[in-house]
């Protein structure tokens, strides 16, 4: 088969892999999509602990099960599926929850399982006795149905803070993850609903895709811009969607009382230390929460929420490339342009 092999950083090669055969309880699919996350840029420019070369990375991931292992029930060859990326070792108390991504020790498709940058992709029997391998409806669009995997991150960012029709929000980050973000508290009847971002470029996204209101945000104090844009007002709900630690700060002191913080996007594992004010959460009656990837039933409503058209997804996939053409993919993400970023593997 075909396959996109990173060897080290900058260096992802598109060459003829061995194609993967279903064992015992496994299964394989034919790759039809596979979008470009965030952490595969990383990867790609910075290299992971957890990737080693040469590897298959991508956990985006649209496809169609192509072979199932003796044993395996629940699938049919010809379906039509995604696949969550997070396997977890089946044995833990977070495993016996079905809580898969808090895993003491789980591992990912993509990252030590080869992932979806190929035509054809193994689901480990781990995988599949969890239920990882879902069916989607065959009339989904495959470029839309690679939203799946993000969106439901962002439903399980969202899940306690439980927005509400009304709700003031506030999300910082016009990445691909905070517009959907913006899109879903915007499908949930939030109003208003605001991006803030230092990029101004990347704040065009959010008029693009009609997911709420852009803030443009320097190095001043943007709490204070926020307010000044808003009139004094603070928010209901506010999702930090970006990888700077001062944000989280900002979350807390743009919260109203009884607000829901959602820490969704980690920060700096060398620089994790965040001074702030915990007499604001106190006084203020402020629930703030951390999230960590997503699990089977967030796949699920994500697929709902695709299927019904919630978000518009013909504007989120901007740029679509061959299996062949990965490296173009990876200067388009890297150079900032675009929303979601789509790999086709047919």
């Amino acid at each position: 088969m075909k396959a996109a092999v990173y060897y080290g950083i900058r260096d992802v090669r598109v060459e003829e892999a061995e194609k993967p055969k279903a064992d015992r309880g496994e299964a394989v699919l034919r790759i039809l999509r596979c979008a470009v996350c965030g952490t595969d840029k990383r990867i790609f420019l910075h290299g992971q602990k957890n990737v080693v070369p040469p590897a298959i990375t991508g956990h985006e991931i649209v496809g169609v099960v192509h072979e199932i292992g003796e044993g395996v029930t629940g699938l049919e060859v010809g379906s039509r599926v995604i696949c969550a990326a997070v396997v977890g070792c089946g044995e833990c108390i977070y495993c016996r929850r079905e809580q898969y991504n808090l895993c003491e020790s789980f591992t990912a498709l993509g990252y030590e399982y080869p992932g979806g940058f190929a035509e054809f992709m193994k689901v480990p029997a781990k995988a599949v006795a969890q239920g990882s391998i879902i069916r989607i409806p065959d009339d989904l669009s495959s470029d839309h149905a690679a939203l799946i995997e993000p969106l439901s991150c962002v439903l399980n960012g969202q899940e306690c803070v439980d927005a509400q029709p009304g709700d003031r929000a506030l999300v910082f980050g016009a990445g691909p993850i905070g517009l959907m973000h913006a899109g879903v508290l915007k499908a949930r009847g939030c109003e208003p609903v605001m991006v803030a971002d230092v990029a101004a470029e990347r704040l065009e996204f959010v008029k693009q895709l009609g997911v709420g209101t852009p803030i443009h945000t320097t190095t001043a104090d943007p709490v204070e811009q926020i307010l000044n844009a808003t009139g004094g007002e603070k928010f209901d709900c506010v999702i930090t969607a970006g990888s700077v630690k001062a944000v989280q700060d900002y979350a807390i002191r743009l919260a109203r009382k009884k607000a829901r913080i959602s820490f969704f996007a980690g920060i700096p594992k060398d620089d994790p230390i965040l001074p702030i004010d915990t007499n604001n959460i106190h006084y203020n009656e402020l629930c703030v929460f951390g999230v960590f990837a997503s699990n089977m039933k967030h796949y699920r409503q994500a697929a709902e929420m695709v299927a019904r058209g919630d978000l518009p997804a013909d504007k989120f996939v901007t740029h679509k490339f061959k299996l062949d053409d990965i490296n173009k993919a990876y200067e388009t993400i890297e150079a900032g342009h675009g929303v979601k970023i789509v790999i086709d593997c047919e």
